[in-house]
């Protein structure tokens, strides 16, 4: 299998930088978040992640873990697990979504 090579980069809303918050990129296009959250039940932080591109996600392609080292470790097995699913056509459609919402 190819090597998938993932970027996070902070996450910029409205001009501002939002802390423990980063997008995961791959080849320039959003992929997925990995964030800081409080789970409210046990009072402890933990790192959530889900993988967005604009395609049907499957359940499994999200989740959390106690340390952002983690998340991303998980991130990236579900992100190969998820881009192997894919048929070429729809990767082709993806594509296009994206390119047409960044104005390519």
């Amino acid at each position: 299998m190819a090597e998938h090579h993932l970027t996070l980069r902070p996450t910029v809303i409205g001009g501002d930088r939002l802390e423990d918050d980063f997008c995961v990129y791959r080849d320039g296009r959003s992929i997925g978040r990995i964030v800081l959250a409080e789970n409210h039940v046990k009072h402890v932080e933990v790192w959530r992640w889900h993988i967005n591109p604009p395609l049907p996600i499957p359940n499994w392609a999200n989740g959390s873990a106690r340390t952002r080292e983690g998340a991303q470790a998980e991130f990236r097995a579900a992100w190969q697990r998820f881009y192997a699913s894919l048929k070429p056509e729809s990767i082709t459609h993806w594509h296009a979504i994206d390119d047409a919402r960044k104005g390519r």
